[in-house]
Formats: structure tokens, sequence, C-alpha cells
């Protein structure tokens, strides 16, 4: 007897991304588990890219393929993150080229956009042409050179999301720190050391290093960890500058909307005068980095009463959805699932999450205000309001999020900071 063999896809056309996960997701729920497992892994080997295409999880959908989905969704986010965790590469060479032109140019290969913000402080923007000559340069290399070529340095604090603005430079020698590292996406530059005595009690002497934490613009961490167990400071005779009582616990520092930097101050303790520099600062820095936006959609909103949609890690729970006078509120509960600290105290980026009504013909309604009504260690509770005109009637409340917290492990090393 001959054996029926059917295809995955027709085999007169080249199968498209989505063609295959289509149909590699068809096989979760198959009938026999070696068919199951060869479903599951031949769409985590398709990558990343295959995040955009896996199918919704609808009520109907059978556990067996929800738990499988939910396995391929951690997994590919990590990929995801592991791949974004690495340097954008540059491969340019032009001659007397306009600024502008090498800006696009890096744009378009990093996804990293540098915005010129001279004119927000009165500097003066000319038609400055440049020349460089990069092959395979990681993205802060190539940035360090076109701001020294063109007299630049990076400002962090321009108020726009995944943009790195740039300004003139203003140090007085008018050259770049030299101290600055990079590793993969992060750039480590320490900017100051600063010491201090109490002059009523000189017990009290003290010494701290300000370390500024920058990533390239394409991404956006939430926040950045630096586990004082993990960090080795010595001078050049080999002593340990760390503060005394300050090997355990860790620096967090939480990342803000529209910041490109974060700035860490390190205790150095008492530092003795016979200490001419710190020959070596070196640590493992966790960035704790969202995974890919979901949209959760609930409708029925009247009668909606504690209604769950859990999108990779991160657990949504409509409480409810009431009138509150003339105002409507929706209650939900966010829950971290694989808890990372995210929301701890650090729940900016919940605070920046999408909430909206949506209409059945499109019609959008803003929320006019949210709170926060309850804090734990994994989840938080927020009440988003609304203002309608109308009866709630066929509207969904929307809201979107990332699907998941992934801790993303960073080592540095810095060498040779002088010490005042």
């Amino acid at each position: 007897m001959l054996a029926l063999v059917v295809p995955l896809y027709a085999q007169d056309a080249e199968p498209t991304l989505s063609d295959q996960v289509k149909a590699w997701s068809r096989r979760l729920d198959s009938d026999t588990l070696d068919d199951r497992q060869r479903a599951e892994s031949g769409i985590i080997e398709l990558g990343p890219k295959a995040l955009e295409y896996l199918p919704e999880v609808k009520p109907s959908t059978s556990a067996e393929t929800k738990a499988r989905l939910q396995r391929i969704k951690t997994i590919l986010e990590k990929a995801r993150a592991d791949s974004a965790a690495k340097a954008s590469r540059v491969t340019l060479t032009v001659t007397d080229q306009p600024l502008t032109d090498v800006l696009s140019a890096i744009e378009e290969q990093t996804e990293n956009k540098l915005v010129d913000y001279r004119r927000n402080f009165g500097q003066r923007t000319d038609t400055t042409k440049v020349s460089v000559d990069w092959k395979d340069v990681p993205f802060w290399e190539a940035a360090e050179e076109l701001f020294a070529k063109t007299n630049l340095e990076a400002y962090h604090y321009a108020g726009q999301a995944n943009v790195l603005a740039f300004v003139a430079r203003q140090s007085s020698s008018g050259e770049a720190n030299p101290l600055v590292r990079t590793s993969e996406i992060f750039r480590f530059e320490p900017t100051r050391v600063e010491s201090f005595l109490n002059l009523s009690d000189r017990s009290q002497r003290n010494t701290f290093l300000n370390l500024q934490v920058a990533w390239e613009p394409r991404v956006e961490p939430i926040v950045i960890k630096l586990p004082l167990d993990q960090l080795t400071i010595e001078d050049e005779s080999g002593k340990s500058l760390t503060a005394e009582g300050s090997g355990s616990g860790s620096l967090d520092t939480e990342v803000l909307q529209g910041v490109s930097a974060v700035d860490i101050q390190l205790p150095l303790g008492s530092v003795d005068r016979a200490s001419q520099k710190i020959a070596t600062l070196k640590g493992q820095m966790e960035a704790l980095m969202p995974g890919r936006e979901e949209t959760f959609r609930f409708d029925k909103l009247e009668a909606a009463r504690n209604v769950k949609d859990t999108r990779g890690t991160i657990e949504v729970v409509l409480e409810a959805f009431r009138r509150n006078g003339d105002i409507w509120e929706a209650s939900i509960l966010l829950r971290l699932l694989n808890e990372q600290g995210a929301l701890e105290s650090h729940r900016g980026w919940v605070y920046n999450n999408e909430a909206y009504l949506q209409g059945p013909d499109g019609e959008r309604i803003d929320v006019a205000g949210f709170e926060e009504t309850y804090r734990d260690v994994d989840t938080v509770g927020m009440s988003y309001k609304f203002v309608l005109e109308r009866e709630v009637g066929d509207f969904q409340f929307v809201y979107r999020s990332p699907a998941s917290i992934i801790s993303l492990p960073v080592s540095f090393e810095l060498n040779d900071i002088p010490l005042p």
C-alpha cells in the first residue's frame, strides 16, 4: 500500500515565512507526540520573525496548542532579545558627504536614529561634510568617530523615545572622554569622581564615581541593575576601593521615558591618598528589557468581570468596566508571570502602556486619566478613566503591553580612571 504524504505547503511555490508558520501551527495539536514536537521545533527554527505570524490563542484553542505556543513565544522572545543585545554594525565609505546623509545611512543600517539637537540650545547648525571608511564597525564606534570629526557629542535627555540626540561638544578640551568603553549595545563612561569630608565628624569621608550607562537608541531598557557583589574596584596596587559594607544588594536605576542613558553613583568609601587611580573597575550589569508588544482586547464590557488574557509572560485581568458618575472606569491587574523585579519599585514602563476604547467602526476613545490602585512584587493594578457621550455598547477595551520582560546580563570593564 502506498503511503500518502501531505506536504506542509504547495511545492510549486516558494513558501513565505507566514506560510511556514501556519503550516507548522496546524500540527501543534497533531494526533502523534512526535509530530507535535516536530512542529514546535519547526517554528522555533524559523527564528524570532516567526512571532509575527503565530496564531492567536482563542477560547477554542486546545490546551496542548496553548502550552506549545506559550513555550514557542518564550523561546523566540529570548532569542529576539539576545539578537537585539548584539551591537549594530555599519559599513559605509564616503568622502566629503553631508552629515545628514551619513546619519541617514547609519539609521538605515542600524535602526538607530540620531537627531540634531543643536538648535534647541541656540547652537549653530552648519552644512558639515564628513569622510568615513567603516567596514562592519559597531554602532558606538562609528558614532564616537563621527562625533569626534564634527565636534559633536551625545545629549541623552531629549525627551524622545528611541533617539540619540547630539549637540555641539561642551568640554573645554574639545575632545572625547578617552575612558569610554563599550559592550555590545551598551556604552560605559565614567564622568565624575567626587570626594567629601564631613568637617564636624572627620571619620565621615567618602568618594563616589559617577558611571553613565547608555545604549543604542533602537532599544529601550526598563531597569538597569548593578549587583554590588559582582563589582570589582581596585587601585594601581591591587587594593580594593569598594565601599565597606556594600558587598550585597544592587544599585537599581529605572529608565525614564525619553532618555538614552542613566547615571549610576558607585560608592568607593574612604580612598587612601596614596591611590592615584582606579586601575580596574569591572562588573556584571543586568538590564531588564521589554519583549514584543502585544494587544489585549476585552469586549462585552458591561458584563466583564475578572476576564483574563495571557500573552507571553504577561497576564492582564480586566476586573470590571463600570460607570462612576460621568466617567467610565476600566480596572485592570497586570501580572508578570516570570517575576524579574520589573515591578518591585520600577513601574514607569507600566504607566507608559497604551490603553483606549475602540468602537465597532474603528472609533477610538483615549483615556482621560489613570491611577495606580494596587501594587505587589509581581502585580500592579491600574484604573483607566474614559469620558463617553453614549452607552458603552459594542466598545472594546484595548490594552497594549510588552508580552515579556527579559533579563539581559552585560559584562563591562573600565581601566585607569584618575582619582582626585
